[in-house]
């Protein structure tokens, strides 16, 4: 593909959807970005969470992350003037923009004003979208089976907390019609997520596309950069960790330890039962596609990909999610606290070497600060 060229001060703002390839469409990014910025696209990430932190920022949520008010305060404007000393290109993604109310949008865009703003969603079918986010809400926490998320949250009549948040970041009209005020019907972008089983590099390509880079000359991350699912008992086995520690851990700390460290390290590898939709859930869901393609279309939204490809297809066949065979799930709680074991020892021989170290540099100082005092008595 030809590199095509924008104007002066181009931002390419990607909201998300969440679990829409984000966290592989980022890493891509970040490994490209010294290629990418000799290309005169800059991508402004930082080792600081500096982009996690503006998004936080933009949507005063950064309590509920276990943030101070202070570790945010000021990254978004700090990114925006970043971007606006750039002549050619940035690249600002973070999934937890996609959420963002009216007015927190028109805050976020205020200090980009002036710029050539484009607006990102990536998008897949509902269907996958169901399922993972059900995944991911217990992979922060939540305790919920797939039939009480399905219930409390799914529901278009529900209104709770979590499923006003859900929708709030999942129904994609909704995010195109909330970010859309704020940039003309051309400068937002929809980006369709091939469909499962498809090359997991077309999803590149498609955001390439939008931002005008060659993605031959760029090419993504690997496997080892997704936010990798779980299966149906290591998923369930999670939630009763969830329940069992019932709120001791918290953010940052839950995100490091559980999610992190448990979930993607150690019950991410051991390759379980992958969850399907329930196929009654899936006419439901299918017309909610099929609403989702029709205002898409009418909108006039330049589109990367395929529309068709937001329509659920059947795929494999495999366990509704809260069907957990209890001979797999212990096994791999087994192995997970075996790894969990050794991890203790490892964390207890560091410390005892660290207090040993303590100790000796301890009496070294006592014996430098009696030298010394020797010293200055000898004068």
């Amino acid at each position: 593909m030809a590199k095509r060229t924008r104007g002066a001060g181009t931002v390419f703002l990607h909201i998300g959807l969440p679990k829409t390839g984000t966290t592989f469409l980022q890493a891509s990014l970040e490994q490209n970005k010294p290629a990418l910025k000799e290309a005169g696209i800059r991508y402004p990430s930082g080792k600081d969470d500096r982009m996690f932190r503006a998004a936080l920022d933009v949507r005063g949520n950064h309590k509920a992350w276990g943030r101070r008010r202070a570790d945010v305060q000021g990254t978004w404007d700090d990114l925006c003037r970043r971007a606006r000393k750039h002549d050619g290109v940035t690249v600002i993604s973070h999934e937890l923009l996609a959420a963002a109310s009216v007015h927190q949008v028109v805050a976020a865009m205020t200090m980009l004003k002036g710029l050539d703003v484009h607006v990102v969603v990536t998008a897949r079918d509902p269907a996958r979208q169901a399922t993972a986010e059900w995944q991911e809400g217990i992979k922060h926490g939540r305790q919920l089976t797939f039939e009480q998320f399905r219930t409390k949250v799914l529901a278009p009549e529900s209104e709770n907390d979590y499923a006003r948040r859900f929708h709030a970041a999942q129904d994609l009209p909704s995010v195109l019609s909330r970010w859309g005020a704020a940039v003309p019907e051309d400068r937002l972008h929809v980006v369709c997520c091939p469909p499962a089983g498809a090359d997991r590099t077309e999803l590149w390509r498609r955001f390439a596309d939008v931002v005008g880079f060659d993605p031959a000359q760029h090419p993504p991350a690997g496997s080892d950069s997704d936010n990798r699912s779980l299966g149906t008992d290591e998923i369930d086995l999670l939630r009763r960790v969830n329940v069992a520690l019932d709120r001791r851990l918290v953010q940052p700390a839950y995100g490091e330890v559980v999610k992190r460290y448990f979930a993607q390290r150690l019950l991410a590898g051991t390759g379980g039962r992958r969850p399907a939709v329930p196929p009654d859930l899936y006419d439901d869901l299918t017309v909610v596609a099929e609403r989702w393609v029709k205002e898409i279309d009418r909108a006039g939204y330049p589109v990367h990909g395929d529309l068709a490809d937001l329509l659920p297809k059947p795929g494999a066949p495999g366990p509704h999610p809260d069907d957990v065979d209890t001979t797999r799930q212990v096994e791999s709680a087994v192995a997970a606290t075996a790894e969990l074991l050794v991890e203790v020892h490892r964390g207890r021989s560091e410390i005892a070497r660290l207090e040993a170290e303590r100790r000796r540099l301890k009496k070294r100082r006592k014996v430098l600060k009696r030298r010394l005092q020797q010293a200055v008595a000898g004068d």
